[in-house]
């Protein structure tokens, strides 16, 4: 099984009628449901509440044959994000915080993970900003390690929520120092190291240990990095675009979906042990050639819900 965690939330997007469009989604809750939609086995270890708002992420959730068995309840109302468009379909967020995505807690996820046949674990996100679920986030993935489990992280940088910008870098440290594939998109970048082009600043964690990295730079399409030297360009996929939201997302989920499937892996056995070298940089490049297809079907529909018919608008794997 894949375990994903992370916030579980709702967009408010402004409709062309001058109102807010209601669609689930928070950047891991995105990630596990186009997993799911891809056919991976996968449940999403995070706390949704129990008001209509976080029955609607539940029902999504199993709609797109997401397990719920990891679910955390909580007292607290759903998170909701309010999302801003520019003319290119880029997006912008505020978010409503003190509520569902701040309450899972490391103590929950030491009883809850083991329940599982851990294959890999995808987090990032809002999960690695607020605590305590930032700290549960760390502890699933010193758990992953020591089952020898794939991680897979996504920072997904949200600027405006990340009060304290020392104490995220050091937590986002401790986790990278345990993950075998990091995505990063250029915006992520631009935060973390500012002024660094992109490409040196991407290759500065591949020398700390990760065995891949996929750099994303919207339209531009992507990049491949491994620690053998490989650079490989992933052109972009030609697509009429709504909007980008949850495109990153759903390119997380087509990279693990073909990798996994194709019955690969990075993760080793032991304690918090990293492969000793880089995978294989050409079967890489292919499921991130695979990931930039699932990325594009993504922006051609508004919010980021995938479609029930994915399969059928996907090449053959």
């Amino acid at each position: 099984m894949i375990v994903v965690t992370g916030e579980a939330l709702i967009d408010l997007i402004p409709t062309a009628a001058g109102d807010l469009g209601i669609h689930p989604g928070g950047g891991p809750f995105n990630t596990a449901r186009w997993l799911g939609r891809l056919g991976a086995d996968v449940a999403l270890l995070e706390s949704i509440a129990a008001d209509p708002l976080g029955q609607r992420l539940r029902s999504e959730l199993d709609a797109a044959g997401v397990s719920l068995d990891l679910v955390v309840p909580t007292a607290l109302p759903t998170t909701l994000a309010l999302v801003q468009l520019d003319a290119a379909g880029a997006a912008q967020y505020s978010f409503y915080t003190h509520s569902s995505m701040s309450d899972v807690w490391p103590e929950q996820v030491s009883s809850l993970l083991p329940l599982v046949e851990l294959e890999a674990l995808y987090l990032g996100s809002i999960g690695l900003v607020l605590e305590p679920a930032a700290s549960a986030g760390l502890r699933a993935v010193e758990l992953a390690r020591e089952r020898g489990a794939l991680v897979m992280v996504d920072p997904n940088v949200r600027a405006t929520l990340i009060a304290d910008r020392a104490a995220y870098v050091a937590r986002l440290e401790a986790v990278l120092a345990q993950t075998d594939v990091l995505k990063l998109s250029v915006d992520d970048l631009s935060w973390l190291a500012p002024g660094e082009p992109p490409l040196s600043a991407a290759r500065r964690y591949l020398d700390r240990g990760v065995s891949s990295v996929l750099l994303t730079a919207g339209a531009a399409g992507a990049t491949v990095l491994t620690p053998d030297g490989g650079a490989a360009q992933i052109a972009p996929v030609a697509v009429d675009v709504v909007d980008t939201i949850g495109a990153g997302d759903a390119f997380s989920a087509g990279f693990l979906a073909h990798w996994l499937g194709s019955g690969r892996g990075f993760g080793s056995p032991g304690p918090k042990t990293l492969p000793s070298s880089g995978a294989d940089t050409a079967a890489v490049v292919e499921a991130a050639r695979f990931a930039a297809q699932v990325a594009a079907v993504a922006c051609s529909v508004q919010g980021a819900t995938p479609p029930a018919d994915l399969g059928a608008l996907l090449p053959a794997r």
